[in-house]
C-alpha cells in the first residue's frame, strides 16, 4: 500500500509543476528499419554478397539513415566457379586449313576442376601456319552486323613469349570472313573439238560444272564454278543430272550438296548399266572478305587463310615473306597481283577457280615454285590477263597448267625457265601473247593455243629454236613478231598457220629459210629484216593475198624470194639492200602493185620475174648495182611516181624510154638520174 500511494505522489508533484517539462515523442515507440547494400569481395565476404544494416527511424523519414544504423549483418555469395579451358587436338580441315588446337572454355559449374563437355560455352582455334612463329587464332562469329549469316574471325600475330597460344597482346591482323550459304546451281556444257582436257578426242565432250549461286541470279557464273567434272566423247543429251543434299563428312566438312551426271541413252531417266558417269560436290563453307587485302608480311598472309572469296584485289608485297601459302582461297573477284618479294620461294594457291582481273607475277628474285588451282581437277579462269614476268629463278609453269585467261598473257625474263609444262586450257586469248628475253627457254607451253585475237611475239629468247610449241596455232589477228632469237632456226611448229595480221621475222641470225608456212593464205603484211643467214623467203604455197606490204629489207646472204605460186594480190613490194639477192620469182603472177621498191640490192641484174606486172603507182628504183635492164615487158601505166636513181650500170636511155610510154604523172614525179648515162640503147 505505501508502493502505490509513492506512485500517486509522484505523478500529483509532476502535474502541478504543468506538462511543459514532458517530451511525449521521447516516450512514444520507433519503427524498426533494414537496408541492404552489396558488400564487394573483402573482410567481410571473400567472393562479395549483401550487407544488411538495421536501427531504428528515429526521425521518422522512413528510411534508415546512416546514423540509424546500429546493427550489420552479412550475406556472403559463395565461390564463383571457375572458368576452365582445355586444348583439343583439331585436324586439318575447315576450322583449320593446317590442323592446330581446339581450344574449348566454359565454368566449372560442378566443382569438379575439370571442363566437362557440358560445361564448354566457346571454342577458339589455334591453328598451324605456314610460317614459323606466326599464330592463327580462329573463333565463331554469330550472326549480326559484321556478318549477317555468321562467320568467322580470324586473329594473326607473332607468338612473341613462345608459349604457343596467341594472346591478345600479340594479335597483329584481324580479318573477318563471313558464310553467305547459296543455293547450288549446275550445268552441262558441250566442249568443242580437241577443247581441253578432251584434246584427244576429235568429237569434244561435255562438262558437268556445279557451284553456289552467290549473286542469286540462278545462273552459273565462272566465278561460281566450284565444281567441274568432264565426259570426253559424250554428247550432252546423252547425260542426266541428280542432285541431293551431302552431310557432313569426308566429302564436305560441312554439309553440301551432291551432284551426280550419269549417261542415259535410252533417256528412261536411270543410270544406264555400266554407263559412264561422274560426280561432284558443292560444299557450304563460303567464307567472304569484302574488300581489297594486301599482304606485307607473313602475318597479313596467315589472317587470310580462313577466306575463300575475296571481294575486291589482293596484293602479295612482302619482301621478307619467303612462303605464300593460301590453300583455301578460291575466288579473287579483282586481280591478284605478286610483285617484288625478294625472299619469296614459293606460292601455292591451290584451291583458286577464279580471278576477275590479272593475275600478275611479277619480279620475284628468288621464286622457284609457282601454283594456281590444282590441274587436272580443276580450271582457273582468269577473266583480263596472265603476266609471269622477271622471277630469274622460276623454271617452270607446271604449277600453272589450270590456268585459262581470257585476254592475254606475257611471259618475259624468267631466266631459269627451262620446262615450261603444258597449258592445255588455254586455246584462244582475245588480247596478245608475248614470250620475251628467256635465257634458257626451248618451246612454249601453249600446245592447244588455236587463236589469238591480238599479237604474238617471240623475241630475245636465246635458246629457242623455233616456235615450238604453237603447233595448233591457225590465225593471229595482229602481228606475228619472231625477233631476235639468237638460235631460231625454223618456222615448222607454224605449218597450221592460215592467216596473221602481220607477220614480222627480223633478227634471227640462224634462220636460212622461210620453210614451214604450208597453210598460210592471207597477210595484212609480211616484212623480213636483218636475218643474216637467211638464204631465201617463200614456201609459201597457198598465200593468196598480202592486204598491205610484202618487204624484204638487209638480208645479207638472201638469194631469192620463191615458191609463193598462187599470190596474185600486193599493195606494196619493198625489197632494200639484200646485196647477194638476184630470183624474184615469187612475185611473177603479180600485175598491179601500188609501190614497187627495189633499193640496194646489188646482184639483181633485172626484175623480169615481175614481167606481167602492168600497173605501178609509184615504182622506185635506186642504187641497184648491178641492174642493167627492167624486164617489165607488161608494165604499161605509172600514174604518181617514176624514180630511177644511183643504178650504175642502168643505160639511162632505157629508163628515158621505159618511163615515155608508161608514166603519166605530174612533171614533178618523174626522177631519172645518176644512172648509166653513157650507154647506148637499140
Amino acid at each position: 500500500m505505501r508502493r502505490m500511494w509513492v506512485t500517486w505522489g509522484a505523478m500529483l508533484a509532476l502535474l502541478a509543476g504543468g506538462c511543459d517539462a514532458i517530451d511525449l515523442l521521447e516516450i512514444t515507440q520507433r519503427d524498426a528499419k533494414t537496408r541492404v547494400r552489396p558488400e564487394p569481395p573483402g573482410e567481410h565476404c571473400e567472393f562479395g554478397g549483401d550487407a544488411v544494416e538495421s536501427g531504428l527511424d528515429r526521425d521518422r523519414d522512413g528510411e534508415l539513415d546512416d546514423a540509424e544504423v546500429t546493427a550489420t549483418d552479412y550475406v556472403c555469395d559463395a565461390a564463383l566457379p571457375q572458368v576452365l579451358t582445355r586444348a583439343r587436338t583439331e585436324p586439318h580441315g575447315a576450322n583449320c586449313t593446317l590442323g592446330g588446337q581446339a581450344v574449348q572454355s566454359g565454368l566449372d559449374q560442378d566443382g569438379s576442376g575439370q571442363l566437362d563437355d557440358a560445361e564448354v560455352s566457346a571454342t577458339e582455334y589455334v591453328c598451324a601456319t605456314s610460317v614459323a612463329n606466326v599464330l592463327l587464332r580462329v573463333r565463331p562469329v554469330s550472326p549480326g552486323a559484321r556478318c549477317p549469316l555468321g562467320g568467322q574471325v580470324s586473329h594473326a600475330g607473332h607468338d612473341a613469349n613462345g608459349n604457343g597460344l596467341l594472346e591478345d597482346g600479340e594479335i597483329a591482323q584481324e580479318v573477318y570472313a563471313c558464310n553467305e550459304p547459296a543455293p547450288v546451281v549446275l550445268r552441262l556444257r558441250s566442249l568443242a573439238a580437241f577443247t581441253a582436257p578432251c584434246d584427244g578426242d576429235d568429237s569434244g565432250g561435255t562438262v558437268l560444272e556445279a557451284g553456289p549461286d552467290l549473286d542469286g541470279d540462278k545462273a552459273l557464273a565462272m566465278s561460281e564454278v566450284e565444281a567441274t567434272h568432264y565426259f570426253c566423247g559424250m554428247e550432252l543429251t546423252d547425260l542426266k543430272l541428280r542432285h541431293q543434299p551431302e552431310p557432313a563428312g569426308p566429302n564436305c566438312s560441312r554439309s553440301g550438296t551432291r551432284v551426280d551426271a550419269f549417261q542415259d541413252l535410252d533417256h528412261d531417266g536411270e543410270p544406264d548399266r555400266n554407263g559412264v558417269s561422274g560426280t561432284v560436290y558443292v560444299c557450304q563453307s563460303t567464307r567472304v572478305h569484302d574488300g581489297d587485302f594486301a599482304v606485307t608480311g607473313a602475318v597479313d598472309l596467315v589472317a587470310l587463310e580462313g577466306v575463300t572469296h575475296l571481294r575486291g584485289e589482293l596484293t602479295i608485297s612482302a619482301p621478307t615473306l619467303t612462303d605464300a601459302s593460301l590453300p583455301s582461297l578460291a575466288v579473287i573477284e579483282g586481280s591478284l597481283t605478286v610483285r617484288g618479294n625478294a625472299s619469296l620461294r614459293r606460292l601455292f594457291m591451290p584451291a583458286l577457280r577464279f580471278v576477275g582481273g590479272t593475275a600478275a607475277v611479277l619480279s620475284n628474285a628468288r621464286l622457284d615454285a609457282l601454283t594456281l588451282g590444282t590441274a587436272p581437277d580443276t580450271m582457273v579462269r582468269v577473266e583480263r590477263s596472265l603476266l609471269v614476268e622477271d622471277n630469274p629463278m622460276l623454271p617452270t609453269l607446271e604449277g600453272l597448267a589450270a590456268v585459262q585467261p581470257g585476254d592475254s598473257i606475257s611471259l618475259r625474263a624468267n631466266n631459269a625457265l627451262v620446262d615450261p609444262g603444258l597449258l592445255p586450257h588455254v586455246t584462244e586469248l582475245h588480247g596478245s601473247l608475248v614470250i620475251t628475253d628467256h635465257l634458257r627457254l626451248d618451246r612454249s607451253p601453249f600446245y592447244n593455243l588455236t587463236r589469238v585475237h591480238g599479237d604474238v611475239r617471240l623475241s630475245g629468247n636465246t635458246a629457242l629454236g623455233g616456235p615450238f610449241g604453237l603447233n595448233h596455232l591457225t590465225q593471229v589477228g595482229g602481228s606475228l613478231d619472231l625477233q631476235d632469237n639468237a638460235v631460231l632456226e625454223t618456222l615448222d611448229p607454224l605449218a597450221q598457220l592460215t592467216s596473221v595480221g602481220a607477220l614480222f621475222i627480223t633478227g634471227n641470225p640462224r634462220l636460212t629459210d622461210t620453210t614451214g608456212l604450208e597453210q598460210l593464205t592471207s597477210a595484212g603484211r609480211i616484212h623480213i629484216q636483218g636475218n643474216k643467214e637467211l638464204l631465201s623467203v617463200g614456201d609459201m604455197p597457198l598465200l593468196l593475198q598480202v592486204t598491205d606490204s610484202f618487204s624484204v629489207k638487209y638480208n645479207e646472204k638472201l638469194q631469192r624470194v620463191h615458191h609463193l605460186p598462187v599470190l596474185r594480190s600486193v599493195a606494196t613490194v619493198a625489197l632494200v639492200g639484200n646485196t647477194a639477192l638476184t630470183s624474184l620469182e615469187g612475185f611473177q603472177r603479180l600485175t598491179r602493185l601500188t609501190t614497187l621498191d627495189v633499193l640496194g640490192n646489188a646482184a639483181v641484174t633485172n626484175l623480169g620475174d615481175l614481167a606481167r606486172l602492168r600497173e605501178v603507182d609509184y615504182l622506185n628504183l635506186q642504187g641497184n648495182a648491178a641492174l642493167t635492164d627492167f624486164g617489165l615487158t607488161d608494165l604499161v601505166r605509172v600514174p604518181e611516181s617514176f624514180g630511177v636513181i644511183d643504178n650504175a650500170r642502168l643505160p639511162t636511155c632505157r629508163a628515158t624510154a621505159l618511163a615515155a610510154s608508161v608514166f603519166q604523172g605530174q612533171p614533178w614525179g618523174l626522177v631519172i638520174e645518176r644512172n648509166d648515162d653513157a650507154a647506148t640503147c637499140p
